[in-house]
């Protein structure tokens, strides 16, 4: 009898977390954000609901072992029916989830997928069908609808190219409803990424913070930038708001939020920075610019 109330409250919990983000009204040069743990996350804006890198399965611990999560998935895939886009940044399984995708291509048959070139045949054998899917390339920008996509090339400990030059890890700048966001999927800071982001002007910035050792290395975890790299290429590229990500879902590859937050407390004591609870929703408003400010009291 426990175990079936813990799965109806489970159910319960993901329906009202859909609910949430079906009702949410998302003002003009506003965006809705829910980050599901991991890189997993949620935007709405414009009309539009995405989704970005879904790990909502527990797939990776039930093929390889020693992988629970740390808390249970905020949303089932099978309830999904609401997605009008998914971006996926690489074929790693806590971003490309084989469950997750299938479960979502089901729901949600509507939905377009975004993902680098060199992975669309595996979504392709997942069940995506060709008019659904677009193989992005690092620099080729991507309009969808009234959004904006800007693939920027991700550096996982090495960058990782197809036969074609095209990479395989890429993150994505966002431009939807008056707001840019950076979501780096999977990369380490590299000579050039600052250069590459500066010119977006950058709202909100999602970064990995799990950070990267031998001994990972040495078990094929690739790794990421650290809470400090995170922090100082947010300020390097200017973005309002600072999101961690990639922290909090195993415990074998994980980093102490706390200490991204005593690091910009003590270098950065003007920097916003948001962490989430999984399944906890944010509504940003972009500032507005000098020039609008300018227009604005000229009018």
């Amino acid at each position: 009898m426990a175990d079936k109330n813990k799965k109806e409250n489970k159910d319960k919990r993901g329906e009202r977390l859909i609910r949430q983000i079906d009702r949410t009204f998302v003002p003009e040069n506003t965006l809705a954000l829910w980050h599901l743990g991991q890189e997993s996350m949620v935007f709405k804006g414009s009309g539009m609901i995405a989704y970005i890198d879904p790990y909502l399965s527990n797939a990776i611990d039930e093929q390889f072992g020693n992988s629970p999560r740390n808390f249970e998935t905020p949303i089932s895939p099978e309830l999904i029916g609401h997605a009008d886009l998914v971006l996926i940044t690489h074929d790693h399984p806590d971003h490309l989830d084989p469950v997750t995708v299938r479960a979502m291509a089901i729901a949600s048959p509507h939905a377009t997928w975004i993902c680098p070139a060199p992975v669309v045949p595996q979504l392709a054998e997942l069940g995506i069908v060709p008019d659904a899917l677009i193989g992005a390339r690092a620099g080729d920008m991507i309009d969808f609808r009234d959004m904006r996509i800007t693939p920027i090339a991700s550096k996982h400990e090495e960058f990782e190219t197809d036969e074609n030059g095209d990479h395989k890890f890429l993150g994505y700048v966002i431009e939807l409803n008056g707001v840019k966001l950076y979501h780096a999927g999977d990369t380490i800071g590299y000579e050039g990424l600052v250069e590459a982001l500066r010119p977006h002007r950058i709202d909100i910035a999602c970064m990995p913070i799990n950070g990267r050792d031998w001994k990972r290395y040495q078990d094929n975890l690739m790794g990421n930038m650290n809470f400090r790299e995170a922090a100082d290429l947010g300020v390097a590229i200017g973005a309002d708001l600072l999101i961690p990500m990639h922290y909090d879902l195993f415990a074998f590859n994980t980093e102490n939020p706390s200490y991204f937050v005593d690091y910009i407390h003590h270098t950065y004591p003007h920097q916003k920075f948001k962490l989430f609870v999984p399944g906890e929703r944010l509504i940003y408003a972009a500032e507005e610019s000098d020039e609008e400010l300018e227009l604005g009291n000229e009018e």
